[in-house]
């Protein structure tokens, strides 16, 4: 049975003890994603966790990179500015949106299928969004409402970019209640590349993804960084990096890698540690 390694898990834990909770802001701060949340969080308020949420949950076979579908997301509703009162609103303006979206536009009647089901617990998000302060909460009822396991990667995924949301708001989530983080090819892909699963990253996706959960929980744990803030230190940075790993220029990685998280955190991982995670993150190519 395939295992994670044990050494790796230390390794990368022990250079990302390093990394301060305020370098860990910086990144969020300046995540793409965290800015269009922002955006709809300026003209929705509070009903904004409720619209993050849905769009989390039909985040997924995007046809653009998941900085580039959440940058859309808020163009479209902070212009149309579609009326939102209750979950039936919310899956209206959604039908609307998906109907024009240049990056989701694959299985949408699924995904609209998707929101209905969800639709009890988005109901409730919007009538009391503090009451999912409790992340955990967030990832059972979601999961309770779609039949799904709680680390099924957009559940996961609705947790953090709610935890955004309220961050935004100027509330504190209950971050330490999940211990998960989202695990979708790019996380996939550093599974591998960081030494954590010797297996191609697509069977991550279809067999081994709560084994490489677990493994990022341990260094999540060992590192003393929950594991939805990690996610913003190891994604962000390896935005488009495939094509450099799968032709066996891990040096050139490396180097992208480093400047964007030294960029990303605003200097306050310096360019030393930067290179540090990169070479952990980045620790071997892909097969």
């Amino acid at each position: 049975m395939l295992q994670a390694n044990i050494q790796r898990i230390h390794a990368i834990a022990n250079v990302l003890q390093r990394v301060r909770p305020e370098a860990i802001d910086a990144i969020e701060f300046n995540d793409p994603q965290f800015k269009a949340v922002s955006r709809v969080v300026n003209v929705y308020g509070r009903k904004a966790v409720a619209l993050v949420v849905a769009n989390a949950l039909v985040s997924y076979r995007l046809t653009l990179t998941g900085e580039e579908y959440w940058t859309e997301f808020a163009d479209w509703f902070t212009r149309a500015k579609p009326y939102i009162q209750t979950a039936s609103d919310i899956l209206k303006a959604f039908s609307s949106f998906l109907n024009v979206s240049k990056g989701n536009k694959i299985l949408r009647v699924q995904k609209l299928n998707r929101l209905q089901r969800a639709a009890r617990v988005l109901e409730n998000v919007l009538v009391e969004p503090d009451h999912y302060l409790d992340l955990r909460l967030l990832v059972n009822d979601l999961a309770a409402s779609l039949k799904a396991k709680p680390f099924e990667k957009t559940i996961v995924f609705a947790a953090k970019m709610a935890y955004y949301t309220f961050k935004v708001l100027g509330c504190t989530a209950k971050l330490e209640e999940v211990d998960m983080i989202p695990v979708d090819k790019r996380i996939a892909l550093l599974t591998v590349t960081s030494g954590l699963l010797d297996t191609n990253p697509k069977n991550i996706l279809s067999q081994y993804r709560n084994i490489a959960i677990k493994a990022w929980q341990e260094i999540a744990k060992l590192s003393n960084i929950p594991p939805l803030r990690l996610d913003a230190i190891v994604w962000l940075p390896a935005r488009g990096l495939e094509k450099l790993l799968y032709r066996g220029r891990i040096e050139a990685a490396r180097d992208e890698f480093t400047r964007r998280l030294n960029n990303l955190s605003s200097g306050l991982i310096d360019w030393h540690t930067a290179r540090d995670i990169a070479r952990q993150i980045l620790y071997r190519p892909p097969p």
